[in-house]
């Protein structure tokens, strides 16, 4: 950066859009290929015990719960037949998955494709648009599959930005990103009340650096270091002024993480999870009322929205 910080030179290692772009397209599509070359010469090639032992099968199970979601979605519990822990595997949370009878070949058709919506040591929950109609009662089991939508979202991102972004907040963001631009701060320092009285130094000074922040600002620390407990300040700093926010993680529970931290702020008076909490809050109240948030956003949406907006929802603050 030149002195003054108007102007950058941009590296020389650096990427332009359309660099970036044409080098990250076909390392997708060769990464989705793989991925699908993989699952299919797993499973045409494989015993059914051998997959369950790389992690991409789970053999014996029964269903032992159906609920109805929101949107008519169903979501089916499964437990082990043997009442244990279910086998080490590979199935995270959002992984597509086809449920087979027990003992059907490889080959053979699947009750339905669902995705997996929790886990937990003992049982694996997943969401199908459309519940299976026969062959609930026998035992089951769950296959991991390519997930080709991951893939297509990735790919549809990349034609957007390939196109350029012409206005909102991207529109000044993508040129600082690839360098094109310098980062703007501002030089007036504006002094803050913590809310949390028990931050240390580092962590007041990069509260402090990124409020004066006016684009972006990398927090950046090894584990243990106090980082969302930093942001969670950060956060309630920027609502304090005025701010709508919207907090983004890369994981469903590091973002209820910062949603059960931020909930008995007052400050907090309208707070929506995105989807629903994939964990179980110690506060009852956060999570009940997380939910009830979720339902009024869903429904404001729908053509029915004017029915529940008759129903007066408490606010769950303290």
């Amino acid at each position: 950066m030149e002195k003054g910080g108007k102007s950058a030179k941009k590296s020389s290692s650096a990427l332009s859009v359309e660099e970036f772009v044409s080098r990250m397209a076909p390392l997708i599509d060769m990464e989705k290929e793989a991925e699908i070359s993989m699952s299919i010469s797993s499973s045409s090639s494989s015993s059914l015990d051998a997959m369950q032992k790389r992690g991409s099968v789970i053999l014996n199970l029964k269903c032992v719960d159906a609920q109805t979601g929101l949107m008519g979605k169903t979501l089916l519990e499964f437990q082990s037949n043997k009442g244990d822990v279910l086998p080490t595997h590979k199935f995270g949370t959002h992984d597509v998955v086809i449920l087979k009878p027990n003992k059907a070949d490889s080959g053979s058709g699947s009750l339905g494709q669902g995705v997996v919506y929790r886990l937990k040591d003992t049982s694996i929950t997943v969401v199908f648009d459309d519940i299976p109609e026969d062959g609930l009662n026998n035992p089951l089991r769950l296959e991991k599959v390519a997930n080709e939508v991951t893939y297509r979202r990735m790919k549809e991102a990349l034609v957007q930005l390939s196109k350029g972004v012409q206005k909102g907040p991207a529109a000044d963001l993508v040129p600082i990103l690839f360098g094109e631009k310098p980062p703007v701060t501002s030089k007036k320092v504006v002094p803050f009340s913590p809310f949390n009285k028990n931050l240390d130094h580092s962590q007041r000074a990069a509260i402090s650096k990124a409020l004066l922040s006016k684009d972006v600002f990398l927090l950046h620390g090894p584990p243990g270091t106090g980082k969302t407990t930093t942001v969670v300040e950060i956060i309630l700093q920027e609502v304090k002024r005025g701010s709508k926010i919207l907090a983004c993680a890369a994981s469903n529970i590091a973002v209820d993480n910062i949603v059960e931290r931020l909930f008995p702020f007052k400050y907090v008076v309208f707070l929506v999870r995105a989807e629903f909490c994939f964990h179980n809050f110690d506060n009852n109240a956060v999570y009940h009322g997380i939910f009830l948030l979720n339902i009024l956003v869903f429904w404001e949406s729908c053509p029915q929205g004017s029915l529940f907006k008759s129903i007066k929802l408490p606010y769950f603050y303290q």
